[in-house]
């Protein structure tokens, strides 16, 4: 049986290879605990194995430094751009899951 996929954005790739970017926050995107493909979506598909260890439940507007900094972002402003980017229409009060994961090897 294969494994869910979950997906990425290109840009990320190096960042998760590297273990920069060790969380991704989802909206509306419904995400297990378990084994998972880290998919990155561009010309050539990249795809490695990895493992979603941990949900959190939270708000967008009860984000922190540390979760931005977890997600491979300089800073909370940074990962509120990315998410305006990615989801253009999400606000504060709109829940989310940081989806806690690794790649394996």
């Amino acid at each position: 049986m294969n494994s869910p996929s979950l997906y990425f954005h290109p840009d990320y790739l190096d960042a998760v290879r590297t273990g920069r970017k060790t969380t991704t926050v989802r909206f509306r995107d419904p995400v297990e605990v378990g084994p998972v493909s880290l998919v990155f979506e561009s010309d050539e598909e990249v795809a490695l194995p990895g493992v979603v260890t941990q949900l959190a439940e939270t708000t967008v507007g009860w984000l922190t430094e540390a979760d931005a900094r977890a997600d491979g972002f300089r800073d909370l402003a940074e990962l509120h751009d990315r998410l305006r980017y990615h989801y253009p229409d999400i606000g504060p009060a709109d829940h989310i899951t940081i989806v806690h994961f690794r790649p394996v090897a």
